[in-house]
This record gives C-alpha cells, sequence and structure tokens, in this order.
C-alpha cells in the first residue's frame, strides 16, 4: 500500500516539474532560515550562562584606529586586567 503511495507521488513530481521545484526549494529555503534563525538566538541566550556570576561580568572592546576605518574588537591585551582592577 504504502509503495503506491511513493510511486503516485513520484509520477507528480515528475508531472509537475516546475512547481514541484518551487515548493521543495521554498520549503528547504524556509526550514534552513528557520534553524539558522534558532541557533543564533540560542548562541545569544546562552552567553556566558555558565558563570555562576553572570550578572557581574562586562565586555571590554578596544578600537583600533586606522587611516580609514576604526575597527573593534572583543579581545583584549592580557595586562588590560591588571590596569582595569587598580
Amino acid at each position: 500500500m504504502i509503495k503506491n503511495y511513493f510511486k503516485t507521488a513520484f509520477r507528480s513530481l515528475l508531472k509537475n516539474r516546475g512547481y514541484s521545484f518551487l515548493n521543495i526549494f521554498g520549503l528547504a529555503t524556509g526550514i534552513a532560515c528557520a534553524a539558522l534563525i534558532f541557533l543564533w538566538v540560542q548562541d545569544e541566550v546562552n552567553y556566558d550562562g555558565v558563570n555562576l556570576k553572570k550578572d557581574r561580568l562586562y565586555l571590554a572592546e578596544e578600537n583600533q584606529k586606522y587611516d580609514t576605518f576604526i575597527f573593534s574588537e572583543n579581545s583584549t591585551p592580557g595586562l588590560m586586567g591588571p590596569a582595569m582592577k587598580a
């Protein structure tokens, strides 16, 4: 019985190739976008979630000035921690 269903579905896909391609491509694009959005939200929510004192964490950014642009990054030199504490 299930073999009959697959045969009918395959014949329908071959009969309407353009419409089938459009539907399958749209479904795949939608699933991929939803998965990427879910992964991004999960990363943003779980940022430093393992630390016990996560409400006391701060992010120090460093601005590097060049001739034509300013580059900001999250990494700082190792000696900046004791200097900020002092």
